[in-house]
């Protein structure tokens, strides 16, 4: 009887944790909604700065950034600040150590780590020049970049500044690990001549063509921070929801096994209360013959 009435509390303890749970991933499911619509509006942000950029160079080419004697890059890892999302952060530092290991890393760069789940799987990395705590939900991103951003600007290498910067992270859509590079705008040789010959004429500005690149490449820093941040979140947000149906399903799993236990305790019961009564019968029985 007692061991039937431990596996009854324990599944009832059990059902109560699956409550929770499936009280969390309601939650997600409403945040990743709304992760999902910021996500979609700084995509199409970057993807119209990008368009203006192969539109602008081509008119300006001097202001086009320059090849510099020594590079000193700037990379960005955006990890997860909570945990619960599998090998989110695993697979992030597997895919930088390849890069380190593949060799077609700059001599000289500065690796900055976003998310504290992040830094405690890669702080063996090398050349770590800050290790910063990262957003956990969407309303966290905005104030977030703001003082992120004096972080990236402020950053140096060696004492210098850097002459490039790249975010890795999660893309939100394939779950694959992207690199996109935010400083200089990346605007290829064939995109440049494509557009000189499908236009000769210079683009209307209202503004002079360095005031117009300076605001351009700021914005596209802003924009491209806020995508890769989005897009890291909400990518994070569906493993954890994966993770979290998971582990619904071993619940339920576990729970109809005690429910077959105890009802097969309940049967043993049963046939010992029987027993016991038969055995009683008979004696009683025994006592009533002469």
């Amino acid at each position: 009887m007692s061991k039937r009435r431990d596996l009854i509390k324990y599944r009832g303890a059990l059902l109560e944790i699956g409550e929770i749970m499936k009280a969390m991933k309601n939650m997600a499911l409403v945040e990743q909604k709304i992760m999902a619509r910021y996500y979609e509006s700084q995509k199409r942000a970057i993807d119209t700065l990008q368009t203006i950029a192969e539109d602008f160079f081509p008119a300006f080419p001097e202001l086009l950034p320059q090849p510099h004697r020594i590079d000193r890059p700037l990379y960005i890892l955006i990890g997860s600040e909570r945990g619960f999302c599998g090998d989110f952060n695993s697979t992030l530092v597997g895919f930088w150590e390849n890069l380190e290991n593949s060799g077609n890393l700059a001599d000289r760069y500065g690796l900055i780590l976003v998310g504290n789940k992040l830094e405690s799987r890669a702080s063996h990395l090398k050349q770590i020049i800050q290790r910063v705590p990262g957003p956990s939900v969407a309303e966290e991103i905005y104030p977030f970049i703001l003082d992120f951003l004096d972080t990236v600007r402020k950053s140096l290498i060696e004492g210098e500044p850097p002459t490039s910067i790249s975010v890795f992270f999660h893309m939100a859509d394939s779950l694959e690990i992207e690199k996109k590079t935010l400083l200089p705008i990346p605007v290829s040789e064939e995109k440049i001549r494509s557009a000189r010959k499908r236009s000769a004429v210079s683009p209307l500005l209202h503004l002079s063509p360095r005031e117009f690149f300076v605001d351009l490449v700021d914005s596209f820093l802003v924009s491209g921070l806020f995508f890769a941040f989005y897009s890291s979140l909400l990518a994070e947000s569906k493993i954890r929801m994966q993770h979290m149906q998971s582990a619904l399903d071993q619940l339920e799993k576990k729970v109809q096994e005690l429910n077959k236990q105890a009802n097969r305790l309940r049967q043993e019961e049963i046939i010992e209360e029987i027993e016991v009564i038969l055995l009683g019968s008979e004696t009683l029985m025994k006592k009533r013959l002469p």
